[in-house]
């Protein structure tokens, strides 16, 4: 698994003599201020080391005249940009095949991480987890009436028919005609209003039994998800007798644990699995850059009646504070950031708290094929499997978020 215990960035500024160019008027830049993220699992020290040599290197691309990124961003899954997720480690665990068996013999290797909105996270090594949300399976099942690009609004977005528009197109027709006989018979310009208002109460009525019926259809096919899934799962292990899967609903999706092996991210059946389950793009990005399989332990903040009733913030302070406590952001002062760590620490304590009242997913039912029905749990996995119901709170009475 790739996830650094320790941060640091490192920012330079250096110069270089303007030349003009021969061919053109411009000149070539005369100072840059390069800052990267250095990262390391040994020590704060050597993270430093890390982002030095890493800002040394952008430097020499830089003075060959490559056209370098100065500074690096926080990205949304660290999309393609080279760097391992930055997410504070919790715990540590293992799980061994033999209960008897130290560490070293341990099989499966499980990091607890408080993500970028402070949800804990755990972060397994060979126990593949599938995470599936129900934009993706809406677009998929429902092309022609959700979008097909990741976006799904709370009311579908439909496809306008070219009835309505015409509709639209003949009323603007009918008060224009209206108001020239209005202005050619020298009458009152009230019955304009009252025509106006009558078909506005019209549309309105119109538009608001579309809306009930495109409610409703959301409210059918958001519905029709659970039965698709179960039944994907189902052909899956007939067709492969040897699979075991686990399904379990979470509050915008599903998530789907293989209990039958272990197995890496990076092996091919894994990507077959992404490809049949129609697993959430950046889930599947994000699995392949950090090299483990991931599940939210704990609630979305955004989610929890904490956050709406002013108990608790919708954003973790400090999302660009870099954990250690030898780890200063080289853009912040002493002074701000001791107040953004206080504030911070008071944050995960409440959030923490809160979302004790709260289940991120509840378990439906478990699939096995011929084969696997008749073969014996692994221990690790179901040492593995018991531990995240426990801290999903998958079998308690509690709201999902």
């Amino acid at each position: 698994m790739l996830i650094p215990k320790y941060w640091a960035q490192y920012k330079q500024r250096f110069e270089l003599s303007g030349t003009a160019d021969n061919t053109s008027d411009t000149f070539n830049s005369k100072q840059a201020t390069i800052k990267r993220y250095g990262w390391s699992d040994v020590s704060q020290a050597e993270a430093l080391s890390h982002a030095k040599s890493r800002v040394r290197e952008t430097h020499n691309r830089w003075l060959a005249g490559e056209d370098i990124l100065r500074r690096e961003r926080r990205e949304e899954y660290n999309a393609s940009n080279g760097i391992p997720i930055r997410e504070e480690i919790i715990s540590e665990h293992d799980f061994p095949e033999n209960e008897l068996s130290n560490n070293s013999a341990a099989v499966t290797k499980l990091i607890v991480t408080r993500n970028s909105y402070g949800a804990q996270v755990a972060n397994v090594d060979n126990i593949a987890i599938i995470d599936v949300d129900n934009k993706d399976l809406l677009g998929h099942l429902y092309p022609e009436h959700y979008s097909s690009n990741g976006f799904m609004p709370a009311i579908p977005t439909y496809q306008s028919k070219p009835s309505s528009k015409l509709k639209i197109w003949v009323f603007i027709l009918v008060f224009i005609l209206i108001a020239s006989v209005i202005a050619w018979l020298g009458l009152s310009w009230l019955w304009l209003l009252a025509v106006m208002f009558g078909v506005t109460a019209y549309l309105w009525q119109q538009a608001s039994q579309r809306d009930k019926a495109h409610a409703q259809k959301y409210t059918d096919d958001i519905a029709s998800l659970l039965p698709y899934m179960t039944d994907v799962i189902k052909k899956r292990v007939a067709n492969h007798p040897t699979e075991r899967f686990r399904l379990y609903q979470t509050p915008a999706g599903f998530r789907i644990i293989a209990t039958h092996d272990t197995i890496a991210p990076s092996d091919e059946l894994v990507a077959e699995w992404f490809e049949y389950f129609h697993a959430d793009a950046n889930y599947v990005r994000l699995s392949q850059i950090q090299q483990c399989f991931r599940a939210r332990l704990t609630a979305k903040p955004w989610r929890m009646g904490e956050v709406e009733g002013k108990k608790l913030t919708k954003d973790i302070p400090a999302k660009n504070f870099w954990f250690g406590s030898n780890n200063i952001d080289v853009d912040s002062s002493i002074e701000q950031r001791q107040d953004e760590l206080k504030a911070r620490k008071q944050w995960i304590v409440d959030y923490d708290r809160f979302a004790q009242g709260y289940r991120t997913c509840h378990y439906v039912e478990s699939f096995a094929g011929k084969e696997a029905s008749h073969q014996l749990e692994s221990v690790a996995i179901k040492a593995f499997v018991d531990w995240h119901d426990r801290a999903c709170r998958v079998d308690k009475a509690l709201p999902m978020a």
